[in-house]
């Protein structure tokens, strides 16, 4: 069963992050798709490859309980998306990926309600950690991620889709 999150944040404005169901495949889509297409150097994944997913392929990432894809609202306009999802390798291990938030709305404290849901949905299936990486450079993710407590753990260097070549440095959290 797919469950929906709902957190407001103790912000001025009316921030929610709920977990995307099913049906939400294009709200999805949507932000996956400009966030990969606005932001290509942050992400393992490009806009090419996933535009071209069929609309089955969106509702089954959403339909899958190894995973959970959660969306930032605020008030009813969607200007963020974040992910977890089990390790296809290790089910304690719990994998971070795909955050992303508009431009406008960077700044203000919002990637804590990303981490929260993450790690209480990672908790929720027993993990016993957490995993999180970003490409080298990127130090608002340091930041975040170092913020909840990960330590780094190791780097690898890594061809992106962008075609560049950079390390991907990784974090982990013991729970």
């Amino acid at each position: 069963m797919i469950e929906l999150l709902i957190m407001k944040s103790n912000t001025k404005n009316n921030y929610s992050l709920q977990r995307l169901l099913p049906a939400q495949w294009e709200d999805y889509k949507s932000i996956r798709l400009e966030a990969l297409q606005t932001n290509p150097a942050m992400f393992g994944s490009s806009y090419l490859k996933e535009s071209a997913y069929s609309q089955g392929e969106w509702v089954s990432f959403l339909e899958n309980d190894k995973r959970a894809i959660f969306a930032l609202y605020a008030m009813e306009a969607l200007i963020g998306l974040t992910g977890v999802i089990l390790d296809k390798d290790e089910a304690t291990n719990a994998v971070l990926f795909a955050s992303f938030i508009k431009p406008e709305y960077r700044g203000k404290g919002l990637t804590k309600l990303f981490y929260q849901a993450r790690i209480d949905w990672a908790q929720s299936k027993n993990c016993k950690l957490i995993t999180v990486s970003h490409r080298a450079g990127n130090e608002i993710s340091k930041a975040a991620n170092q913020r909840f407590g990960f330590k780094y753990v190791n780097s690898k260097n890594v061809d992106w889709p962008d075609g560049t070549y950079a390390d991907e440095l990784f974090y982990s959290l013991q729970l």
